[in-house]
């Protein structure tokens, strides 16, 4: 991917302006402007606020100008603001959404927020410039979370707001980055965390489009380097929802999968809904991060046990096993009937006894066993029972309870959340960690080579060429040819049709399997009839069928996938897809998790190898600016993977 950004004009000039002009709608007390101005107000906001009648009123020097004039003059307002104010929050909709043009300003010192920007909060400035109602009851500007919110919907950044409050979560800051024609969420995100004055400890994100990839991955990478937590809502994971926010933001949505992935390689929690995204941030905000992964469980009742452990595991956590020196300390502090396996049910006549749940706790936290744990209980037990933890996190989970009746018991170190859903994400969240860092995808060494012709048979010579293993194959232009190419190869063996690289040649009906001496001349004659010539290969029948490929996207540069291969490959959907700056060790890591953990120990060598084969394509697709390098299917034969099949294109 390309070199990161460097961060751009001081965020400080954004979020806590010494100077702040309103252009627009000020006249009518519903205005969007003249709502602006009165939060302002409310809120107390200590710095000058400039009621400029036309653009040309703003004085040189300004910070922030919010512009609530309609879509045809917003052009002609940013001509006039340009050099003049820092920032400008553009409120008006109506450009590349509906087919327009992207705004922008000649000069490049003042840069712009939006259109379709609902504007931005930050309580520690008393800076609430934004014209949404649901910052009416929030001018008094309650902070100290260290949670910030960057949102490029408007309307659904606020909700967010509002629901976080619900749990007890007054967020630091929001900036409703709309659709950014100019300054977008994940390179404000990356300034606030290299800014000492303004770094968030959670930073929570909600985005529609992804229009520069090395800018998120810069954000991300940041954050992991400076110790803030990212929490991270990305929609269009549906076809619908990529359609809707193409409707709604003027961009492509993001390949789901690969910003899921790069959430995973530098740390960053990944959520699918809005109210995992303020669970997981208040999780984070209220608790340190635990050392792993593994998850005790204190209930008392079977039931709670049985469907918390299967929430952790739709999670990707699981109830750790006890080894024997805790499970003696555990049988000491309860009934005999209780159950000292994890999840540790305590039972209905202990879970009351926050003493006894207290200590029960504290025999997990110290074993070693676990990570963090999980406690089902009521909400004034909370305290104490974190404090029992020590420095190994505890969630409790309030199985009646919703954020009204549980975020008054809440407190930094002492998570109290309205049931297992919810308490499960706070969980995740605090236990993710970053892969391990090593060497790039993309930075494996690769020969130099001649680029390829566009056929099926050059892209395997190329893969051969450059150190890729593949089954022996012989050209063959007539079917006498093709005869004598499997008597010399070996009965039975695979015809295909020598279509342009680009071809499904299953899907063309150019492939022939199981072709005998027998049949080979009227299988050769058959395929002649799609292709000038043939490809007569070595049938191999060794295990799974694997695919490896590296592709060039337009907005995340080199992305890589690999899994289960075949012809099949799209309706099996067995595959990881990352960026090439993830490393090899990773991937395998991924491989191993999301494809060859559920064959037992027999497969998992093959996420290994699997690795190895994506990062030397990785490695061609990089020196030669190929637009796609593909083996599939790969099989295994000698713990070496072997390419049937292969496609490169520029």
């Amino acid at each position: 991917m390309t070199p990161a950004p460097e961060p751009g004009p001081s965020v400080t000039r954004l979020l806590a302006p010494a100077s702040v002009a309103i252009v627009g709608s000020l006249s009518r007390p519903q205005g969007l402007g003249a709502r602006t101005l009165r939060h302002l107000r409310d809120a107390g906001f200590p710095g000058e606020i400039i009621e400029a009648g036309t653009a040309g009123d703003v004085p040189d020097g300004t910070d922030v100008a919010v512009v609530a004039v309609p879509a045809a003059a917003v052009p002609g307002v940013l001509a006039a603001l340009d050099g003049r104010a820092a920032h400008v929050i553009v409120y008006s909709s109506g450009f590349e959404e509906v087919g327009g043009g992207p705004l922008t300003t000649a000069s490049g010192r003042t840069r712009i927020v939006g259109p379709n920007s609902v504007g931005l909060y930050y309580a520690p400035a008393r800076a609430v410039l934004t014209f949404a109602a649901a910052f009416d009851d929030m001018t008094g500007c309650r902070h100290g979370s260290g949670a910030i919110l960057l949102s490029q919907s408007g309307a659904f950044g606020a909700r967010l707001v509002r629901l976080a409050r619900r749990y007890g979560l007054d967020v630091d800051g929001f900036v409703g980055t709309g659709n950014e024609s100019d300054l977008g969420a994940c390179e404000i995100g990356r300034e606030l965390i290299v800014s000492a004055a303004h770094r968030p400890r959670v930073l929570a994100l909600y985005l529609e489009n992804v229009r520069d990839g090395a800018a998120l991955e810069a954000m991300l990478g940041a954050a992991r380097d400076g110790g803030v937590r990212v929490v991270l809502l990305a929609g269009g994971s549906s076809a619908a929802g990529a359609r809707a926010a193409r409707s709604h933001t003027a961009a492509v949505s993001p390949d789901h999968a690969i910003v899921t992935e790069l959430c995973r390689q530098y740390g960053a929690v990944a959520v699918d809904s809005d109210r995992e995204l303020v669970e997981a941030t208040t999780g984070l905000c209220l608790l340190e991060p635990a050392r792993g992964r593994r998850v005790g469980v204190v209930t008392g009742s079977g039931g709670a046990g049985v469907v918390a452990a299967d929430i952790l595991a739709l999670r990707g956590l699981r109830p750790a096993p006890l080894g024997e020196a805790a499970r003696d300390r555990l049988a000491a502090l309860l009934p005999d009937y209780a159950s000292t396996a994890n999840p540790v049910d305590v039972t209905a006549q202990v879970i009351g006894d926050t003493g006894r749940v207290a200590s029960v706790t504290g025999v997990l936290a110290g074993s070693g066993d676990v990570d963090a744990v999980l406690f089902v209980g009521r909400a004034e037990q909370a305290a104490d029972v974190a404090r029992a933890g020590g420095d190994v996190p505890v969630v409790t989970a309030v199985l009646d309870g919703d954020p009204a009746a549980t975020r008054d018991a809440a407190a930094p170190g002492v998570a109290v959340m309205p049931g297992l859903d919810a308490a499960c994400a706070a969980l995740r969240a605090v236990t993710g960690r970053p892969a391990a860092p090593g060497e790039r995808l993309d930075r494996t060494p690769a020969p130099a080579l001649p680029m390829p012709d566009t056929d099926a048979a050059s892209s395997l010579r190329f893969i051969a060429e450059a150190g890729i293993d593949v089954a022996p194959w012989r050209p063959a232009a007539t079917p006498e040819e093709a005869a004598a190419a499997g008597g010399e190869l070996g009965w039975p063996v695979v015809m295909k049709a020598n279509l342009p690289a680009e071809a499904h040649k299953a899907g063309r009906g150019g492939v022939r399997l199981d072709v005998h001496a027998a049949d080979a001349a009227d299988a050769a004659r058959a395929l002649l009839e799609h292709a000038p010539s043939l490809i007569v290969a070595r049938q191999l029948r060794a295990g799974p069928e694997l695919i490896a490929g590296v592709r060039r996207d337009p907005v995340f540069g080199l992305v890589a996938v690999a899994g289960l291969g075949g012809g099949h490959v799209e309706l099996i959907g067995r595959t990881v897809t990352v960026a090439a700056s993830a490393t090899a060790g990773h991937l395998a890591e991924r491989l191993e998790e999301e494809v060859f953990a559920r064959g037992g120990p027999r497969h998992r060598h093959l996420a290994r190898l699997l690795a190895r084969t994506t990062a030397a394509l990785a490695g061609l697709a990089e020196r030669h600016g190929l637009g796609l390098v593909e083996c599939n299917p790969l099989v295994e034969s000698g713990n070496r993977l072997i390419a049937l099949d292969a496609r490169v294109t520029k």
